[in-house]
């Protein structure tokens, strides 16, 4: 019977499993070692693919055996990989004895939750959907061995060391610095004539830099507020700005909501310098109500290889969308009225940004919980397309319509819950620009900014 283990008789009384939480380190990525073996965990065939088993190995340095604990609030984790940049879970969410352990996007489900305890020779790692441990199946000290889950049996081959490797997960953002660099859902626009950056971000603030390093306020992103604004916001706040330089002039588009709502509208102004303070009202060019099946905020205008003008949007309710926009007004198509459907999530999708690099079409988006300083568990995801309204696919190959997208960056020591991007275009690359709460600085929403690498088969990461 499988536990009747090789690893000497388990007596009839099995020693109190000790249940102490134990808090991690997001600062670092981990080896997690089995006692029992003495092998570490890792993915099978180091496979990119969801469903991917989990397996034990020697530690023989590949990247598939190096893990870090995103938190996810009361001491539980997502384990992400990083390789593949997916997280721990149970094949099918199962709650049995003996199900595998395997990879799987970071799709919201209570099985890629994880419990760190303390035990008597390492740690136990418990899954809190199914409320069974983290073990070596049929105490297995071979290469490949089967992970599963089970119920506590008292047997060293469910504790596990968990070795620091000294290695942040992710490197730091780049140095910035000045009055302008405290903000949300940022975006980047560099002026052409004159070089100067020009950073706009929620709530209508606005800043300056020459160089992307030291950053001056120069507030408000959008005057005057147009009157209809008030319809969705009483105090004139506007969110999310998403500006472009095209056909001479500036464009930005705004939302205009209030928290928790889906009684939203987009609007688009036009200047002809991008810190105007004079923007003409070009109205509204999509809105929605808690009927409409899609909540307008957070707008990307995207210009696709053919020219043609594009808007996507959405958030927290059903997901993300995309529109036709007319190439010369930028305003909703009137021949093309479709409203495609890009990304879903159970536990929260928003914040889209499609960018096109060598051949396709990216979307990222942020999941997970927003604005919530210290305790917040945002992070950027990524999904591909070779045609702008999808089906967006994550490196695992799962649809981002079902939960998909590829881990870009988390949380990882003072830099808390990075998300709201956008990308900006440099000589150096393809620049992520995102917010942050530092928790060096009581969760200020802050400046982040990375270059992105990218992997041989095309996929985005920042590196460490």
């Amino acid at each position: 019977m499988k536990h009747l283990y090789a690893c000497i008789a388990i007596l009839a009384t099995l020693p109190a499993l000790a249940h102490a939480q134990v808090t991690m380190s997001t600062s670092v990525e981990y080896k997690i070692e089995n006692v029992n073996s003495k092998l570490v965990l890792g993915i099978s065939g180091e496979s990119q693919t969801a469903g991917a088993d989990v397996v034990q190995w020697a530690d023989n340095g590949t990247t598939d055996h190096l893990w870090h604990f995103m938190p996810m609030g009361n001491n539980e984790y997502n384990i992400e990989n990083m390789l593949t940049h997916q997280v721990l879970g149970v094949s099918g969410a199962s709650t049995a004895d003996g199900a595998q352990i395997v990879q799987w996007s970071d799709n919201s489900t209570a099985d890629h939750l994880w419990e760190v305890i303390s035990g008597s020779a390492g740690y136990y790692i418990k899954n809190v959907n199914s409320g069974l441990y983290l073990e070596v199946s049929d105490a297995g000290t071979a290469d490949t061995a089967k992970i599963d889950q089970w119920s506590n049996t008292g047997c060293t081959c469910q504790e596990w060391t968990l070795e620091s490797t000294g290695t942040t997960p992710y490197n730091n953002p780049n140095s910035v610095s000045g009055t302008g660099i405290y903000v949300h859902d940022p975006m980047i626009v560099e002026d052409p004539t004159t070089a100067v950056y020009w950073l706009y971000g929620t709530h209508n603030t606005l800043a300056y830099s020459s160089n992307l390093s030291s950053w001056t306020s120069d507030d408000p992103a959008l005057a005057p507020i147009p009157s209809w604004v008030t319809t969705y916001n009483s105090t004139d706040d506007v969110w999310a700005p998403d500006v472009v330089y095209y056909s001479s002039n500036y464009w930005q588009f705004y939302a205009a909501s209030t928290s928790g709502s889906e009684v939203s509208a987009i609007g688009l102004a036009k200047a002809s310098t991008p810190n105007s303070s004079s923007w003409t009202d070009e109205g509204i060019v999509i809105s929605s109500t808690s009927s409409s099946g899609y909540n307008t905020i957070d707008p990307n205008p995207v210009e696709d290889t053919s020219g043609n003008w594009w808007l996507a949007f959405g958030s927290w309710f059903d997901g993300l969308y995309l529109i036709e926009l007319n190439s010369s007004t930028l305003k909703k198509s009137t021949s093309n009225t479709t409203v495609y459907h890009l990304a879903e999530r159970s536990n929260g999708i928003e914040g889209s940004f499609i960018y096109y690099y060598n051949g396709y079409y990216y979307l990222f988006a942020s999941i997970d919980s927003c604005c919530d300083g210290t305790s917040s568990t945002y992070r950027e995801v990524v999904g591909r397309s070779s045609t702008i309204n999808g089906t967006y696919v994550d490196r695992g190959g799962i649809s981002m319509l079902s939960g998909g997208g590829t881990i870009v960056v988390s949380t990882h020591s003072n830099i808390i819950g990075p998300g709201g991007a956008s990308i900006l275009t440099t000589g150096s690359g393809p620049m992520l620009v995102y917010h942050y709460y530092d928790g060096n600085n009581s969760g200020t929403p802050t400046l982040g900014l990375n270059l992105l690498s990218w992997t041989s088969d095309g996929w985005p990461y920042v590196p460490n």
